[in-house]
């Protein structure tokens, strides 16, 4: 036993060199371009071409109608490119899929027959969804959780600066063709960074994700928390905004404020927290809740406008961050092509063209009636899941992703510390929970199995590692547990 301690130990220390998530040093120079075109391609997207910005000067080049149809479409190709697309191929359609965003935006701005306008925005729609499968592979597959990070967080806090920028400054100051030039220019600025697009650096990572975990169906429970924000963040919430911007139209700058005040959070919790998720994911349906209810009181207290728009910034922005940064850690984690793909055909079927339906279904109804029938409605279905949360939170809690979500880096090696010792899947379960500080009690409830079998499982792993109590156990693994 001493030698498999040894090396338990050996790699435990390995593994204490892993910081904080936040800690910009293990941001590395080779993946500057996929985080580069992360952060301007994405914000790009979210401002100019889709129905959740309600953009104000998008909205005199682009009618809303015509940008729910692109964002449809955009979300379409995205769910079907991502069922075709290989990860080995990113960096050619990524290439090829700029060269066709550039060529059908340009024919749409230079053309002013009805026909190939149409054409072109419909071509346009498509590649974009291809371009956003083919950057979406390395931000998944090669960069660290700490590259990850600042490339959601960066784009987010871009896209609400765009924002409070257009509505401060700009408005209706610029006209048709400037609108054109400024997004032409940051898309085209965006897709030069394809150029240095490596398939070599997608081939060097898969090397280390050889010996990446098996994915559990507990896991996929991300996948419903991940349609639930998009349809109730971008659907629900954002048609309700749109219609109390209608007679008031201060309320998209403080929507936008309060998304730069959900992206101080963001960074603060996980600077802070370094299981920053379970807090994050609360936090989002919280906000959310409790603007909508403070909507239902808008026509009695003008105040609670303000309040609501916040609260629905700080919602809305938080969990789109956390939407796509779970996404990559659990899909880098465990290596898994199949749980991105069928996280993005859900987010883009389930949760976004929904949501852009329902969002138009809510904004297409100017009543106030209709607002505060749907905002104690949608708060009531929120309210839900903070009550079933507690149940979530034992789950995710087992999950090795949660803790590596906190970490610089995806760290598969962890489950080498336990080689040796031929413990069984459900041994093997209650040691790391044992280890993460549960009672059996707590365990029994966690993996749903009665409390005589847990107990049963610890006695006989503790004999398996020569041991006797859980004392000792937290000494022989020491290294495993991390602060």
């Amino acid at each position: 036993m001493s030698s498999s301690m040894k090396s338990s130990g050996t790699l435990g220390a390995e593994d204490k060199c892993l910081g904080n998530v936040v800690d910009v040093r293990a941001i590395r120079k080779s993946n500057l371009p996929y985080i580069f075109i992360w952060i301007v391609y994405y914000a790009w997207v979210i401002v100019f071409t889709t129905w959740w910005t309600a953009s104000p000067v998008t909205e005199n080049v682009i009618s809303s109608g015509v940008r729910s149809i692109l964002h449809s479409i955009n979300l379409l190709s995205s769910a079907f490119f991502v069922l075709i697309i290989r990860k080995e191929w990113f960096a050619k359609t990524a290439r090829i899929g700029a060269v066709l965003i550039i060529a059908a935006m340009s024919l749409f701005m230079l053309t002013s027959n009805t026909s190939l306008q149409l054409s072109s925005l419909t071509i346009f729609g498509i590649t974009l969804g291809i371009v956003n499968i083919s950057i979406l592979i390395p931000f998944v597959f090669v960069m660290n959780n700490t590259e990850k990070f600042y490339s959601v967080l960066l784009s987010n806090a871009l896209i609400n600066l765009f924002m409070l920028i257009e509505i401060l400054y700009f408005g209706d100051k610029l006209t048709r063709s400037g609108v054109y030039i400024v997004s032409f220019s940051i898309l085209l600025t965006a897709l030069l960074s394809t150029i240095f697009f490596k398939k070599s650096s997608l081939m060097n990572c898969s090397k280390e994700l050889i010996e990446a975990p098996k994915i559990t169906p507990r896991i996929y429970l991300t996948l419903l928390n991940n349609c639930a924000i998009a349809i109730l963040c971008k659907g629900i919430g954002k048609g309700i905004l749109n219609i109390r911007a209608q007679n008031h139209v201060d309320v998209h700058l403080w929507y936008y404020v309060g998304g730069l005040i959900g992206c101080i959070l963001y960074f603060a919790l996980n600077a802070l927290y370094r299981r920053a998720f379970i807090w994050l994911n609360n936090v989002t349906f919280s906000t959310i809740a409790m603007g909508l209810i403070c909507n239902a009181f808008v026509d009695d207290i003008s105040q609670m406008l303000i309040v609501f728009a916040i609260l629905l910034g700080i919602g809305g922005t938080i969990g789109m961050i956390n939407m796509y940064y779970i996404l990559a850690v659990v899909g880098k984690k465990y290596n898994s092509m199949y749980y991105v793909k069928l996280s993005i055909f859900l987010i883009g079927l389930c949760g976004g063209v929904s949501g852009v339906v329902i969002g138009n279904v809510i904004s297409s109804v100017d009543t106030a009636r209709l607002s505060t029938i749907t905002s104690i409605v949608a708060s009531a279905f929120l309210l839900m899941f903070l009550i079933l949360s507690p149940s979530l939170v034992k789950a995710q809690q087992y999950n090795d992703w949660v803790r590596d979500a906190g970490s610089t880096e995806i760290d598969n090696r962890q489950k080498d510390v336990f080689a040796g010792y031929h413990l069984s899947k459900r041994e093997l379960e209650v040691c790391k929970l044992l280890l993460e500080g549960y009672t059996l009690r707590q365990i029994s409830g966690i993996l749903s199995i009665a409390y005589s079998t847990v107990n049963t499982y610890c006695t006989s792993a503790y004999r398996k590692l020569d041991i006797n109590s859980r004392a000792e156990l937290m000494i022989l693994f020491k290294d495993y547990i991390k602060e």
